[in-house]
């Protein structure tokens, strides 16, 4: 059985994955969802200014604490880019890093970097005090195609969401550490977001796919959960 560490994305928290923790945890599995710095129980933490080394150092300090080994990593959007640089720091800690809908981060750029100058200007243009606040109905169907989230999931979602840091785009990454290179990795892509897809030559990542949207673990918790496990089984 595996032990994972669930890394949400943008706005979001250890809440958002309360659906798959039991059914992971019902298979047998280990499992520890960690919310940020800055966001989620945690917004009065942190503030706009909070880093992406901030939010790596939440996962590594969590890892040590729970003195976790042989870990699967999943990290959601936003948090491919916290987990990639979590593997170069702990390697000899992780099994498998499983990017789910995730950003794979461009040694040397910020996430804002790699996204573009559209993406950057919209986020700064909408941020308030250096957050950038869940988006609207119409910009969840414009960038994020047919999510699938219900009108109850989504009234859920925008009570717990938090404007999220821009201090964790803007901080460039640094990867190269060949023992995190040479992890098992694996992308999850959601088949209707509309995020490219797995970019590069990555030809021994494996791959999978869920007929969803951007938030599996809200839309289709069961199988995102059997998708894990069979992931980390690999």
């Amino acid at each position: 059985m595996a032990t994972f560490v669930l890394v949400p994305g943008s706005w979001i928290g250890a809440w958002a994955w309360r659906r798959v923790e039991p059914l992971l945890r019902e298979a047998g599995h280990q499992v520890h969802a960690i919310t940020l710095t800055a966001l989620g129980d945690r917004a009065h933490l942190g503030d706009g200014d909070t880093t992406l080394s901030t939010h790596v150092q939440d996962v590594v300090a969590l890892i040590e604490a729970e003195e976790l080994s042989d870990v699967v990593l999943v990290g959601h959007s936003y948090s491919g880019v916290v987990v990639a640089s979590v593997a170069e720091q702990i390697p000899d800690r992780i099994a498998h890093v499983i990017y789910l809908a995730a950003v794979i981060p461009i040694d040397g750029k910020s996430l804002l970097d790699g996204a573009g100058e559209d993406f950057a200007r919209v986020v700064r243009a909408q941020s308030e005090d250096g957050r950038w606040p869940f988006i609207s109905d119409q910009e969840l169907s414009q960038y994020y195609g047919d999510h699938e989230i219900s009108a109850e999931d989504l009234a859920w979602m925008r009570r717990h969401a938090i404007g999220h840091p821009l201090g964790t785009y803007a901080e460039a990454s640094v990867l190269g550490n060949p023992e995190a290179a040479a992890l098992p990795k694996t992308y999850i892509r959601c088949t209707a977001d509309q995020a490219p897809d797995l970019p590069g030559n990555r030809s021994s990542w494996g791959y999978a796919e869920l007929t969803t949207g951007h938030w599996p673990m809200v839309t289709r918790p069961a199988e995102l959960a059997a998708l894990l496990g069979k992931t980390a089984s690999r």
